[in-house]
């Protein structure tokens, strides 16, 4: 049980920080996008191995880190990418993250389906946030907006709501038995 507490607590500080690159990438989209490429990408692979120590935690109901095998290797894939082919990845930046994201809110949806069936009071608005995230995700991979500042901050946008999605739902559905059997968040 302390295993998991570790892993979440690892889980929420690295949500925590998709939050902040999100906002970084937000508020300021005149970065490079060479160098946002290459701190996405560390994001990323960090990113992938907290998702597989995640899929691999004991957890009770194991809604929060259903798909975290397959999420771990596609950021840690993606994350080498991004990092050793800077140049390629600046080409499909946009794209590769709405395809990421867009992947995730669907998980995500299914997560809220399944919080429902476990009877969790505000499975709903994982749904809602998993939703606005897939909208987001699917104008990042067809574009509409070819202006540079306006992608960076779709991304921005995209990575701050996965971000508090992924920090609602880990905070909401990790559950621990304590040793007298009463439920410990």
């Amino acid at each position: 049980m302390r295993n998991l507490k570790i892993v979440k607590n690892a889980y929420s500080i690295m949500t925590v920080c998709l939050i902040l690159v999100g906002a970084i990438l937000l508020f300021w989209p005149q970065m490079g996008l060479d160098m946002i490429c290459k701190i996405y990408g560390i994001f990323l692979v960090i990113y992938g191995i907290a998702k597989l120590s995640g899929y691999f935690a004991r957890d009770l109901f194991q809604l929060a880190f259903q798909f975290d095998l397959a999420l771990g290797i596609a950021s840690l894939i993606f994350g080498f990418v991004m990092i050793f082919r800077t140049g390629y990845a600046i080409e499909f930046l946009a794209g590769l993250i709405g395809v990421f994201m867009l992947i995730d809110a669907v998980f995500k949806i299914q997560t809220a389906i399944e919080a429902n069936r476990f009877g969790i009071e505000r499975w709903w608005m994982i749904l809602v946030i998993a939703l606005i995230v897939a909208i987001i995700g699917v104008l990042l991979l067809i574009q509409p907006f070819r202006a540079t500042g306006v992608i960076t901050r779709l991304i921005g946008l995209n990575l701050c709501l996965d971000g508090i999605l992924n920090l609602y739902v880990v905070q909401s559905t990790v559950k621990t038995i304590r040793r007298d059997h009463d439920w410990d968040i």
